[in-house]
């Protein structure tokens, strides 16, 4: 295998790590959402923006419980170099997130956009992120 198809593995494995760890913070562990981005990270919800993990975890403990079902991911090495050289990643989820408790009731579709950068303790954090829900009607019928 060539060395960018290593990176390439290595970021995937990365990436379904990060991905497992943030969705579960949000359907359940948002005390932890801040520790995942950087401070002051922008993030746009809906196309409302905020600013950093703090206002995120803030705006969810307004919400209803979540439950998230990411059915496809994408990523990508940037040619930005971050902390000790490595490099950021594009990513991008997407999938169903029912929203509230009423079962056949609250279920969207969501998409959302990632920039993941590398830290000083080798750890990546949300640089910045675009979250967008798709509401269906018909996304509301369960089979």
């Amino acid at each position: 295998m060539s060395d960018i198809g290593k990176a390439i593995e290595l970021i995937s494995r990365g990436t379904e790590n990060f991905i497992s760890v943030y969705y579960r913070a949000l359907d359940g562990h948002r005390e932890n959402i801040p520790l995942l981005f950087e401070p002051n990270a922008p993030i746009v919800y809906n196309g409302n923006p905020l600013m950093g993990g703090e206002a995120y975890a803030e705006l969810y403990s307004r919400m209803p419980p979540t439950v998230h079902d990411v059915t496809g991911y994408d990523c990508h090495p940037l040619a930005v170099a971050g902390a000790n050289g490595q490099l950021s990643i594009a990513l991008t989820t997407s999938g169903k997130v029912r929203i509230g408790s009423d079962r056949g009731k609250g279920l969207c579709g969501f998409s959302e956009t990632f920039i993941l950068r590398p830290q000083l303790d080798g750890k990546f954090r949300v640089g910045s992120c675009g979250y967008r829900l798709v509401y269906r009607a018909e996304d509301d019928l369960e089979p």
